[in-house]
């Protein structure tokens, strides 16, 4: 973080909450002012803190902050593109702050005011910001429920990319749910609730709108994938005024690339993304990031394999941008994978945890005629989790694999003790990793891995894996381990029994209305007997 010209400050040299010594302005802006402190209590560790433009004034004013604070850390902790919120609290005269790691870097809003990124740069970083927003998009659980997180000042200002020696380039997003504590707590007007954004607010945004969904997130990414390319803004105004950005996007059209900068080389496919996301009605955006992720992929791969991309030190770079699925890579490794001697050659699973070029990654090897693997290749799979944590510390893993056309369904399960290491292991990689690859081996020929599918968990899956996680420290064992399996094999089968119920009586008989409607039956059971 740079430091602005020195000046007078009040909180320089003072302790918060008898524990945060205030060192150094490194940053200003329209929330409020960001601290570089020690915290006395962890060695004098250095963290940011920021002090946030307004007082509070009434207890349910100070329990929201609390609340949209909590928002914030939750993120924080399971997502490496999002900062991370340590602690929060409120100085002597009752502002609020709240504790940060401290990131040493650049902003994107520095990085671009020069030159615009280059695509392979744009793509590399733009994959982040979007990681980190699929992630808060997808929710976060609070008392049993999952609320999506839409962050509503997404700007270069709030973008941070910070340099590790390791990791190379890391983007973090900064101030979730703090935007919208600010934008709807009582009293504020509809100007002051945009100050600093208005060029990155979305049109319903603009409007009052207290409903936004991730689309109003897309608008401003749009926006700002916008500057990263070209360097400029895609409207212009006359000046700042809330009502001349209102204007412009409401109705003015984005600029054309080329008119912006005719020197930068942009692909169509990727101009095309941007001004989808810039769309005015809401409906004709992505629908989510997810979709987003898809196509910087799909550009990633033509750039490689385009004239471009036959220059060895173009393609070095572009093979170094780690898109989604950065899973290619060690799905690849799983390919090379040998049936363990020790296993039996039956129609059996279990997991592993695979030592892979992209760190320690959660699997699931599974042994199936190869006349089966065909017929699941693509088709409907759901993964769930049944525990009874209550009593005692073990969950039951379950991949549910299902062929429409001929109503085959597979059930592959595994026992996991958290009493036991390797049981934690495995749930906690899980819950990091948020996916894991499936290994199909052929009865026929187990010598080699014969196919390989990824499974991505939701982000409630892995809220509850990293909350079992915590209440394993905490749990009474009320019951034996074998005691604990027969409980859970019950539900398991009254699981089975009822979808196979619903199939032979109820099952439509056209293969993608069948698809669907498994996949949805599917989900609804399989939540349903996964609740303590």
């Amino acid at each position: 973080m740079l430091k602005p010209e020195t000046e007078i400050d009040i909180y320089i040299g003072k302790f918060l909450n008898n524990r945060y010594l205030i060192q150094d302005l490194i940053g200003k802006g329209g929330m409020g002012r960001v601290y570089l402190a020690e915290d006395l209590v962890k060695n004098r560790m250095q963290v940011a803190v920021k002090i946030l433009i307004m007082t509070l004034e009434s207890e349910k004013t100070s329990q929201r902050f609390a609340r949209e604070i909590f928002i914030g850390a939750q993120l924080g902790r399971k997502s490496k593109n999002i900062v991370r919120v340590l602690s929060y609290g409120m100085t002597d005269d009752q502002t609020p702050f709240y504790v940060m790691e401290y990131l040493q870097g650049t902003n994107l809003k520095k990085l671009i005011k020069n030159q615009p990124l280059k695509t392979t740069k744009f793509l590399y970083i733009c994959y982040q910001i979007c990681l980190g927003l699929q992630y808060a998009h997808q929710g976060i659980s609070l008392k049993g429920e999952i609320y999506p997180i839409v962050h509503r000042d997404i700007k270069p200002e709030n973008i941070f990319i910070t340099e590790d020696a390791k990791q190379g380039e890391n983007v973090r997003i900064l101030d979730f749910g703090i935007a919208k504590f600010l934008t709807e707590r009582s009293g504020i007007t509809l100007t002051d609730s945009f100050i600093g954004s208005l060029p990155y607010c979305s049109p319903e945004h603009m409007e009052g709108r207290k409903l936004l969904d991730v689309r109003s997130d897309i608008y401003s990414l749009g926006v700002l994938m916008f500057e990263m390319l070209t360097g400029k803004h895609p409207f212009k105004t006359q000046n700042n005024s809330f009502g001349s950005w209102y204007q412009a996007h409401h109705f003015q059209t984005p600029l054309a690339f080329a008119e912006v900068n005719s020197q930068v080389k942009i692909p169509l496919k990727l101009q095309n993304l941007v001004l989808s996301c810039l769309a005015k009605e809401v409906s004709d955006r992505p629908a989510n990031i997810s979709k987003i992720l898809a196509t910087l992929e799909q550009i990633k791969l033509e750039l490689v394999n385009s004239k471009i991309g036959n220059n060895s030190k173009v393609q070095q770079n572009l093979s170094s941008v780690q898109l989604v699925p950065v899973t290619l890579k060690s799905e690849k490794e799983c390919l090379q994978k040998s049936w363990p001697k020790h296993k039996p050659i039956a129609p059996i699973g279990f997991p592993h945890l695979l030592h892979s070029h992209q760190g320690v990654l959660p699997t699931f090897w599974a042994m199936l005629p190869q006349q089966e693997i065909s017929q699941f290749i693509n088709k409907t799979h759901k993964t769930e989790f049944i525990a009874k944590m209550n009593i005692y510390p073990m969950l039951l893993w379950v991949t549910v694999l299902y062929d429409a056309q001929t109503s085959l369904t597979r059930w592959l399960s595994y026992f996991l003790d958290m009493k036991d290491n390797r049981g934690q292991n495995i749930v906690r990689i899980l819950a990091d990793t948020g996916y894991y690859h499936l290994l199909f081996f052929a009865m026929e020929e187990p010598s080699r891995c014969a196919h390989v599918m990824t499974l991505n968990l939701t982000a409630s899956q892995r809220q509850q894996l990293t909350d079992w996680l915590v209440l394993n420290q905490q749990s009474n064992e009320f019951i034996s381990a074998s005691q604990a399996k027969i409980l859970l094999k019950a539900e398991y089968k009254k699981l089975k029994l009822n979808i196979i119920k619903y199939m032979s009586i109820t099952a439509p008989t056209e293969p993608k209305t069948l698809k669907t409607w498994a996949s949805n039956l599917c989900v609804k059971f399989l939540q349903k007997f996964s609740r303590n």
